[in-house]
Parts: C-alpha cells; structure tokens; sequence
C-alpha cells in the first residue's frame, strides 16, 4: 500500500465511523507511524489538524440530516459523539452559523464540508540527500514570533527577510544562522508555532533557546528559498516518514543555513 492508498484509507476508515468512536490507534495502524506523528503527517499534508477533520465531519452530516427527518437534537448530539445537547448546539452554531433548533425555520445556508479524497500522488521519484545523526543539547540566541499555524510557512520567511535587511542583525548572518519551528503543546490539535532566527553568538534582543539532545533526520535542500524548503518538508512528512520506521519527536524542527547551502534537521526517535 502506497502513501496515497494509506491516506485514502484512514478518510475512508473516518467515514465508516464517524457516528462512532474513532481509535487514534487504528489510524496509527495505517499510516505504521505513532499518535505523535501520524497527526502531524496529517496537519502537514491537509492544512487541518485531524480532530478538526472529525469534527467538521460530522457536523457536516448533522447538518444535512437535521434537514432530512425529524431526528431529535438530543439523539442527533449522542449520535454524533457529544456529551449533552448544549455542547452539540454550541458547536453546531460555530460550525454552521445557526443553532440546529432554528434549522428548518431559518433560510441561512448550511455549511458542507465533503471528505477528502487524495486523487493526485505528489510523490513523483524526488531524490532525498540525507543522514541520520545524533547531536546532544543544542544551544541557541534568538528572536521569534509566533503565528497561527496555517500562516507560518507565508509568514516565517517574511520575518526573516525583514531581519535580514536589518543592520542591527547584520552580524549573525556572516555566519552560520538557523531557523527553528517551535509547535505549540496542545496536541493533538496544535492552533501555533513560534518562528525563531538564532546564532550560536549572543546578538542585540536575542534570548536563550535550547532544543534537548536527540537524534536528527537530516535533509540536503538543494534549493535556498522557502518554496523549496516546504515542498522537501511536505515530501518528507508524506513519503519518507511512513516508510523509513522512525517516529517524530515533540521537539522544534531546525533549518541550518550555511554559507554555500542549507539543512532540515527533523527529530526523531
């Protein structure tokens, strides 16, 4: 089973059970990754996170059967995984823009929100330069800012653009810089990350940053720019880490860029 099968068969996996509990374990079964990861390949790839995923689901299909029958609110909450019909209409009204009571009073459209389906295999034959390595703590000075999730790949070269036109950081880009991706903790739903621009030297606004000893996936990318680093990450997440046998750790991701090229460093364990 390919990468593309692999995902299709979790949406279908999804589909078959979306009015009953999903196992976070079976979709890990899939995907022969852990829960760690197995969510972050799917954040990665779709832009959702995969709780979000559900969630829209089935609240998708609440929607169209609230208009097709006479089914009761309460049976609709219980049938859809919800405690109480309070917290079923609360998030029915976020998702929709109308409460479920009102559905069939009201003329305000219904959201659809369709599942996915993956149609086109993006993997096609990308060489992968790569080593795996073991480094102890790493030691940083940074400046960052942190950005809602979908926005990061846009914003973060942005930021380091801007600071790279600043003399006041002049110095740290004589020599050896890097670029940190810090996820925020709330798995399995992360909503931020923080972008860092560090140096190993002390420069002007910089702050400590340490990334704890681990052994590292690490990527030649072969093309400095950020449309480059992105496709070799979305690469990477789809095609390199469901079949290599190792899992991503919950530490930052590290962009290394040197004088004459530039590294991913993902850990992994």
């Amino acid at each position: 089973m390919n990468n593309l099968d692999k995902l299709n068969h979790i949406i279908k996996y999804i589909e078959n059970n979306l009015t009953n509990s999903i196992d976070g374990k079976k979709i890990c079964q899939i995907l022969c990754v852990n829960e760690y990861t197995a969510y972050r390949i799917f954040n990665f790839i779709t832009g959702i996170s995969l709780t979000e995923y559900i969630r829209n689901r089935r609240l998708s299909m609440a929607g169209l059967e609230l208009i097709n029958s006479d089914v009761k609110i309460i049976d609709l909450a219980l049938k859809y995984g919800y405690d109480s019909p309070i917290s079923f209409s609360r998030a029915f009204k976020k998702f929709h823009g109308i409460n479920p009571s009102t559905v069939k009073q009201d003329s305000k459209y219904l959201k659809n929100f369709p599942p996915l389906t993956f149609t086109t295999d993006i993997s096609s034959n990308m060489e992968l330069d790569f080593r795996i390595q073991k480094e102890n703590e790493l030691n940083f000075y940074s400046i960052s800012k942190k950005y809602d999730l979908p926005n990061i790949k846009v914003m973060a070269p942005i930021f380091w653009k801007k600071t790279e036109l600043d003399n006041k950081y002049k110095e740290i880009f004589n020599d050896i810089t890097f670029g940190i991706i810090e996820y925020d903790k709330l798995f399995p739903n992360p909503k931020t990350a923080t972008y860092h621009i560090a140096s190993k030297k002390k420069f002007d606004g910089s702050s400590k940053f340490m990334i704890p000893a681990s052994t590292w996936a690490i990527f030649n990318v072969k093309n400095i720019s950020g449309e480059a680093m992105s496709d070799l990450s979305f690469y990477v997440y789809k095609n390199w880490i469901p079949y290599s046998g190792y899992n991503i750790r919950n530490i930052p991701e590290l962009e290394v860029y040197y004088k004459n090229h530039t590294e991913w460093w993902l850990p992994i364990e």
